[in-house]
């Protein structure tokens, strides 16, 4: 017979295993259920969409040196193109890369889509149906480099400008001071140094300005350890300032003083003339059938010039204009010729959409009075 007891067990259990089981079945199904971030593939594919979108946003501006439209700074950029398109992609919210090019390929690069556009790309007609370029922002022509040719009124017009003046005051002053200094030490024990006080800082102010410019010519010489140490501290600081000071003077009188114009190309047929073969200048000069010399970069022609081994240097203005100011310190004068001149624009693929946008920006750029404040700042304009 049947124990209750047993018989009671038996469903006990059996209610326990029925219940977990329909207890606990829902939660391990609930668990087993994919959540929607537990799929890699959705994941890996909105991110691979993100990065994707991301990157096609940002353009790849094409570059390459020419200043002053783009100049190159270890490894950044400056210039007049650099500043426009900078102050237009800021405007645009435009995200870009800059990609350094050849200038001779510039055309050829947004032609085939390694470049998104060019900024200092020149616009030609022959390649007009290549790329479009927007409205040009700065036009140039060859230009001519001379050295000075001064009559002596020009030089005495120079030499009374207010920056000459300014120089000699300030250097005047600075002679004055030695001179007391000098005299201070001296007077009691050096014949060469009158004691009287006017005659004395007349001779201090005498050896300051001989010893600056000939390191003295013997006739005074302090004999104090204080005023030999003064000497030998102006000597090491006046052959600084005589470096300096030429430059200035030299600068001075090169701005200040008209020169003559060359009539271009009528007299480059009796002068020593040089240029860059391949340049646009050069070809000119070899359809005119004028002779030149060869210089592998602007600034090698323009020394020769200085140098006096060329009468005229020929190349493009801007560059010329920019090198004789930045390396020369205006010693040089650099003449417009209004021949073959060349209009420096933004060149984009034909059909681009971004086409009419920069257009519009560029032309309201260049309308803003800060935009010949831009271009005065890296070309000043040259007195006459």
């Amino acid at each position: 017979m049947i124990s209750w007891r047993w018989m009671w067990r038996f469903l006990v259990t059996f209610c326990l295993i029925v219940g977990a089981k329909l207890l606990f079945d829902p939660l391990i199904a609930i668990q087993a259920q994919p959540t929607p971030n537990s799929t890699p593939e959705v994941v890996d594919e909105s991110s691979t969409s993100e990065s994707n979108a991301s990157e096609s946003s940002s353009l790849l501006v094409g570059i390459y040196r020419a200043a002053p439209l783009t100049i190159k700074r270890g490894n950044d950029w400056d210039g007049i193109a650099v500043d426009l398109w900078q102050e237009i992609s800021r405007n645009l919210d435009i995200d870009y890369e800059w990609k350094e090019i050849k200038q001779s390929e510039a055309i050829a690069r947004v032609e085939d889509g390694t470049v998104d556009l060019a900024i200092a790309a020149i616009a030609k007609s022959t390649d007009e149906d290549r790329v479009d370029f927007t409205h040009s922002y700065y036009t140039t022509s060859i230009g001519v480099a001379q050295r000075p040719q001064r009559s002596f009124f020009q030089i005495v017009k120079a030499v009374i400008s207010p920056n000459f003046l300014r120089i000699t005051f300030w250097l005047s002053i600075i002679f004055i001071i030695l001179g007391i200094l000098v005299w201070a030490f001296e007077r009691n024990q050096n014949d060469q140094f009158e004691k009287h006080p006017a005659q004395g800082i007349w001779t201090g102010f005498w050896w300051a300005g001989v010893t600056m410019t000939t390191i003295g010519y013997g006739d005074k010489a302090p004999k104090t350890i204080g005023g030999r140490i003064l000497a030998l501290i102006w000597m090491l600081i006046a052959m600084g300032i005589t470096a300096s000071l030429t430059a200035s003077i030299t600068s001075v009188l090169a701005v200040n003083s008209p020169l003559q114009t060359v009539q271009f190309p009528q007299e480059l047929f009796q002068l020593e003339v040089g240029s860059i073969p391949g340049s646009e200048s050069a070809t000119y000069l070899e359809k005119e059938g004028i002779q030149f010399q060869s210089f592998s970069a602007p600034l090698e022609g323009l020394q020769a010039v200085k140098k006096g081994d060329l009468d005229l240097f020929v190349y493009s203005a801007a560059p010329l204009r920019y090198l004789n100011r930045h390396s020369l310190q205006r010693i040089l004068q650099v003449q417009l010729t209004d021949v073959r001149s060349r209009r420096y624009s933004f060149a984009l693929p034909e059909g681009s959409e971004l086409y009419e946008t920069l257009n519009q920006q560029v032309l309201q750029e260049i309308d803003e009075s800060d935009w010949r404040n831009l271009v005065e700042r890296y070309l000043p304009t040259q007195k006459s």
